[in-house]
């Protein structure tokens, strides 16, 4: 379960057992940071917790001065510094030499659905992106407020309350750009007496994979799919393979038709596909049915010869995917155990997902290892994340 699920599902419990929690949020970085803008964390005032703000040092001092700060109900920004002091102490015992913005904001159970619950949950559900604007700075309350927020789904749709209406269509309007980018950002909008600082934060559902194939194989690489936070469907035409009770934590499970693979199937655009069937009836009508969906990732288990003998038996069909076929499948990470099989073909689906090379980041050229792609925005806009 990915973060931004494990965030919905506690506060869904927290609400049900009356209990009220603080969402922290990092709103902006200085500097070098392990979690980036966006990492979430939930503390509910039993003292459960989901996510992270940092690297796993910052959370102790959050969790401590979490319920002092939002005593009031009005949200806090916080502010940690994980660069050494004068004296040569880290305050909080990071080596990261950076600074952490954390918006801290109290949910109460007795009132509606906060605004980035609610918006997380819709884009998780409906596995569509969306932005999330949140005012972090503000130096006229009648303009904003720090945790007021305006919201833009994929359909252009917006949400959110300000005080400032020709503000909200502003930041909405540069939201829809953000939007098409795909990267998050922080803006100020107005002069120095009005200026209002909001963070645009792109909320990206989980990933989809469709892993064609029921086999012993298949089960390691569904379970790690499935800890990444991604919405795993596992197809197969043999119903003694397509059960539940060996992918449990699938998202979905298909028994499909050999003639027609995908008449059951619902592929959205930019989604991974992996085929391993370990038949040739089924890998070849497959990779003929697939020529036409525009995935982000196709990926065909064992050897080249064997793929290329099945593409010629489908007529050489050329495939909407930008990245091309990738076949043999996977990373070069020398393994050949079933779950080393699944790490490198994971990990060759993230890198081709978020247009990486799959390289050392020590050869990755530039000082920033989160700089976006360049081909961020389009992935969003083909659906990709889905």
């Amino acid at each position: 379960m990915n973060e931004a699920r494990a965030v919905i599902s506690l506060w869904s419990e927290a609400a049900r057992d009356s209990k009220e929690a603080v969402l922290a949020t990092v709103v902006s970085v200085e500097g070098s940071a392990y979690r980036r803008p966006g990492a979430r964390m939930l503390l509910v005032e039993d003292g459960r917790r989901v996510g992270s703000v940092s690297g796993g040092c910052l959370e102790g001092e959050v969790a401590r001065k979490a319920w002092w700060l939002t005593r009031t109900g009005s949200p806090a920004l916080a502010r940690y510094s994980t660069r050494e002091e004068d004296d040569g102490e880290r305050p909080y015992d990071l080596g990261c030499e950076g600074v952490v913005h954390v918006l801290l904001e109290r949910l109460r159970h007795e009132e509606e659905p906060a605004e980035p619950i609610r918006f997380l949950a819709s884009c998780v559900t409906q596995r569509r992106a969306g932005v999330l604007a949140t005012v972090i700075g503000s130096v006229d309350p009648s303009r904003a407020r720090v945790g007021d927020r305006v919201t833009l789904d994929a359909d252009g749709l917006t949400g959110g309350r300000l005080p400032d209406a020709a503000l909200a269509r502003s930041i909405a309007a540069r939201a829809a750009s953000t939007l098409q980018r795909g990267a998050s950002e922080q803006v100020a909008f107005g002069g120095a007496h009005a200026r209002v600082d909001v963070f645009l934060e792109v909320i990206r559902p989980p990933r989809s994979l469709v892993v064609f194939g029921g086999g012993h194989d298949a089960i390691p690489l569904v379970r790690l799919a499935g800890e990444l936070g991604w919405h795993v469907t596992v197809a197969d035409a043999r119903a003694d393979r397509a059960r539940r009770d060996r992918f449990p934590t699938a998202d979905e499970v298909a028994v499909t038709d050999r003639a027609s693979p995908l008449a059951s199937l619902a592929i959205p655009p930019g989604a991974a596909c992996v085929v391993m069937t370990h038949s040739v009836e089924q890998d070849r009508a497959i990779l003929r049915a697939l020529s036409t969906v525009p995935v982000a990732y196709l990926g065909v288990l064992g050897p080249r010869r064997r793929t290329q003998r099945l593409l010629a038996e489908s007529g050489n069909p050329t495939f909407a995917c930008a990245g091309g076929l990738h076949s043999p499948i996977g990373l070069d990470l020398g393994g050949d155990t079933p779950e080393e099989i699944a790490l490198a073909i994971l990990a060759e689906a993230q890198a081709c997902l978020c247009r990486r090379e799959g390289r050392s980041l020590r050869d990755r050229p530039g000082a920033s290892i989160h700089q976006p792609s360049e081909r961020a925005g389009e992935l969003l806009a083909a659906g990709a994340g889905r």
